[in-house]
């Protein structure tokens, strides 16, 4: 079974009818089938939350946003914590590429766990791209 990546950014595009969000759909389905293992940090809850908080198109009333987060814990994605001994890189990585260390530890993660990482980032893709296998939705 394959194993990649995701950031934030993909898992919005299942609630939100945007560009990119066939594909991001298409990558959760293949997890729900079995044919693909989906990773992230568990900082994606925290920025899940954020998200949906400050999403200006649409108001989103809390029992919705309840149901949004108990499908997303439904799929059983692995969410990975940033361990201690990932903050020296997820430091100098962050400097290097000029980018968040949010947006670096989910770099890091793909790149420890040598799996591709799947992100609707441009600006996040083309500054990793050189850096971790990256690919845009």
């Amino acid at each position: 079974m394959k194993n990649i990546v995701i950031d934030t950014s993909v898992a919005i595009k299942w609630f939100f009818s945007e560009p990119g969000s066939k594909k991001a759909i298409e990558l959760k389905d293949k997890h729900i089938r079995g044919e693909l293992s989906l990773y992230s940090r568990d900082l994606l809850l925290y920025e899940f939350t954020s998200a949906f908080r400050n999403y200006s198109s649409q108001k989103i009333e809390e029992k919705d946003f309840s149901l949004a987060v108990s499908a997303v814990m439904s799929l059983k994605m692995k969410l990975l914590p940033l361990e201690h001994r990932e903050a020296p890189e997820l430091f100098l990585i962050s400097k290097k590429l000029a980018i968040s260390v949010y947006d670096g530890s989910f770099l890091l993660l793909a790149n420890r766990l040598k799996v591709p990482f799947y992100t609707a980032d441009k600006k996040l893709y083309l500054k990793g791209k050189t850096w971790q296998e990256m690919v845009l939705i």
